[in-house]
């Protein structure tokens, strides 16, 4: 087992394709930059075996560091996190993990964590030596979060959703400050960041905001703005980008080959991106997709929003209409029912069945 720290970089594999080709070339790519920290979770269809195809069966096991998550919705008991973990690792293709997370805390799923005896089993494996670093991963609100810090010291890390547009203009900015308690108590403890990009929305920016950004830094990506600022918060350990193409796992490394944090004069320009933002009435969906399942009417909730939201952000209205009209006339937005069912595992918060009418009113 390898002592290596996650570098600044990490990859996210939540977006990735289905191509096993490709997702080869981005990890051979993401590796040979020096990067190291790779994240899956159980509940990202597809990605754990992908991985094993095309990484942990391609490398040695000390060239990677490899964190994975279980989902306190589906357990009840200890048997049922023996049963997931033990197919994390059968799918992934590994004998231990390097990082492990109690996936998406809120309030429903801490006390599902509870009641299924979920932190004093990852304990247990740990001492095992299944697992060398146990955290969690968080969406609700900045009490809870105290709360859990509190009753589970004995947590190595913690990942947190960080970027500037929920530090500017939501309860990220206190999430940030509870964590840097946290990990400042006791020698060790990590911080690291995950949706930088909030699911691919801040790498798209309205045209007069882009057009502020570019100016100010022509060789640059628009998401690369997001990825520095993440960077540069005081702390981080990781910044985890969800690479979905062997071109956003270039243009990353390009942005932290020479790493250069955020200027004063940068997070200047970022507030005029925000007061930008503010007038547009987008959805802040990330596309995590754990909504999906849920949805009995197997409406594309993701990807209806995604389109409402490049409308809104000034795209070609024609080609939205165009490409939400491609969208089984079943599984557009107009067909939500209001059930509510997916509502609490949105970890935006989003009420999605007023969201889908909005998407719907506007298509």
């Amino acid at each position: 087992m390898s002592d290596m720290k996650p570098t600044l970089l990490g990859f996210g594999a939540m977006r990735l394709p289905s191509d096993v080709t490709e997702c080869t070339k981005m990890f051979a790519a993401y590796l040979e930059s020096g990067g190291n920290y790779i994240d899956t979770a159980y509940v990202y269809g597809g990605s754990e075996e992908m991985l094993k195809k095309a990484l942990t069966s391609k490398y040695p096991r000390d060239k990677y560091l490899l964190a994975d998550k279980m989902p306190p919705w589906e357990v009840r008991s200890k048997k049922d996190c023996e049963r997931l973990f033990a197919e994390s690792l059968k799918r992934c293709g590994v004998d231990y993990f390097d990082y492990y997370l109690v996936h998406a805390l809120d309030a429903n799923n801490e006390k599902s964590a509870v009641n299924a005896g979920m932190y004093e089993w990852v304990q247990e494996i740990k001492q095992k030596g299944l697992i060398r670093n146990v955290g969690f991963s968080f969406h609700d609100s900045p009490a809870l979060l105290d709360k859990l810090f509190t009753d589970h010291s004995e947590m190595d890390f913690v990942m947190l959703q960080l970027n500037y547009a929920d530090i500017m203009r939501g309860p990220a900015g206190a999430f940030h400050d509870l964590a840097l308690k946290f990990i400042s108590e006791e020698k060790g403890k990590m911080l690291f960041a995950m949706e930088p990009i909030r699911g691919g929305t801040l790498a798209n920016l309205p045209p007069e905001a882009e057009k502020l950004l570019k100016d100010a830094r022509p060789n640059d990506s628009i998401a690369s703005w997001a990825m520095r600022y993440a960077a540069s918060l005081k702390g981080v350990q990781s910044v985890l980008s969800g690479m979905s193409s062997l071109a956003q796992v270039e243009d990353n490394i390009r942005t932290f080959k020479n790493f250069e944090p955020m200027k004063e004069s940068e997070y200047a320009l970022l507030e005029q991106v925000m007061d930008i933002l503010g007038r547009e009435s987008s959805i802040p969906c990330t596309g995590c997709i754990y909504c999906l399942e849920y949805c009995p009417q197997n409406i594309q909730i993701d990807n209806c929003i995604a389109l409402y939201n490049d409308s809104k952000r000034g795209e070609a209205k024609w080609n939205r209409d165009s490409m939400y009209r491609a969208i089984p006339d079943a599984q557009r937005a107009d067909k939500c029912t209001a059930c509510g069912i997916c509502v609490p595992r949105c970890p935006q918060g989003i009420d999605i069945p007023d969201a889908l009418s909005k998407v719907a009113s506007e298509f």
